[in-house]
């Protein structure tokens, strides 16, 4: 045990030194009253220390856990927000926790045990010093802010990457539990079926066996999982078309020309410049994709990526891909390829560190 926390001793470091910092500048927004912004929507508290933390989509997910889901047609409800963050919330608010409380230890918690089970896989898949300096730069990414948050971020990306080293272990059904659960956080996570696949076939490959039963269900198990929420919702609303109703009235409708509608977006009157934080992050993200083959990352990982940025595009909007980006885990090992020579590495760590402060503050001024 002192063998292994020694070596991952530095990652852990900056993993609780990044949520450091981003608890610092929201406590500080807090007390300087600085950017400002418009009031908080949707009846979310001002009065905690770290409140900004809970703004934006953190108080639907609250309204979720406390009261469940209600749809309500032509108007925005909350049946568009998926329900492993408002079970958790609720769970521990039946302990005696607050859902702020629940909400900030869970997301920062699970954040720093998603940085270590990231870390197992790029180790597992990349040369060390490119595994760690991922880990590093995945805890310092300027958006990464959005892990503390009390959105479902960080515990789908700690499910995704437990998920992906049981497989890479063969622990299929342990992978299986984890990547049901990811999807139930955010349906994204059904693009990583892909990487899962391509795991099991290898696998078998290198044991000149087939595939076996477990490796396949573990593979397919984000997709059942995404599958049981419009279930879920025809049995509680009678209507299993509740999340697509849901994700229309909050202007999010996909179409074969969404993509078209998007860029129209940026030019309309009236849209807000902070659209632009988007593109640009959707452009990086592609970039770094790109990058991360310059270290092998193979095609199923490449393409998961790719729709997990691309796809939100074609419900006719840019807004939030910026957020969306942060569960695409090859966009980490592209970075870290990018800094593999070493006088470059603390100039980019650095700048990330001083980027996510400068993101968590922006929190009171737009959604991520």
């Amino acid at each position: 045990m002192t063998a292994w926390l020694r070596e991952r001793s530095a990652i852990l470091a900056v993993a609780i030194g990044s949520r450091g910092l981003v608890l610092a500048a929201a406590a500080a927004d807090h007390w300087l009253h600085w950017p400002g912004g418009p009031p908080p929507p949707h009846g979310a508290s001002t009065s905690h220390t770290l409140s900004i933390l809970s703004y934006w989509d953190g108080a639907w997910y609250r309204t979720v856990a406390d009261q469940g889901y209600l749809l309500i047609p032509g108007r925005q409800s909350d049946p568009a927000f998926f329900p492993l963050f408002p079970i958790v919330l609720r769970g521990l608010n039946g302990l005696g926790l607050s859902f702020l409380t629940s909400g900030l230890l869970v997301a920062n918690v699970a954040f720093v045990v998603g940085i270590v089970a990231f870390y197992e896989v790029s180790r597992r898949l990349l040369p060390l010093d490119v595994a760690r300096m991922s880990a590093m730069l995945a805890a310092l990414f300027p958006m990464s802010f959005v892990f503390s948050m009390t959105y479902p971020e960080s515990l789908v990306f700690a499910a995704l990457a437990l998920a992906l080293v049981f497989a890479l272990d063969g622990r299929w059904t342990l992978s299986a539990i984890a990547g049901a659960a990811a999807a139930l956080g955010r349906p994204e996570a059904i693009f990583f079926a892909l990487p899962l696949v391509a795991i099991a076939i290898g696998r078998a490959r290198a044991s000149g066996r087939v595939a076996g039963g477990r490796a396949i269900g573990a593979a397919f198990a984000p997709v059942a999982s995404v599958a049981t929420f419009p279930l879920y919702l025809g049995w509680a609303l009678d209507n299993v078309s509740a999340w697509s109703h849901a994700q229309r009235a909050w202007g999010r409708a996909f179409s074969l020309d969404g993509i078209v509608h998007a860029f129209q977006q940026l030019h309309e009157p009236g849209s807000t410049p902070w659209l632009w934080r988007d593109v640009a992050f959707c452009l990086i993200y592609l970039g770094l994709l790109a990058a991360a083959r310059r270290v092998g990352i193979s095609g199923p990982w490449l393409v998961a990526s790719a729709a997990l940025v691309l796809l939100p595009l074609a419900s006719g909007t840019f807004l939030s891909d910026a957020r969306f980006g942060l569960l695409a885990l090859p966009v980490y090992w592209g970075a870290a390829a990018l800094a593999r020579r070493r006088v470059v590495r603390l100039p980019i760590l650095v700048v990330s560190a001083a980027l996510l402060v400068a993101g968590t503050m922006t929190i009171p001024l737009v959604n991520p």
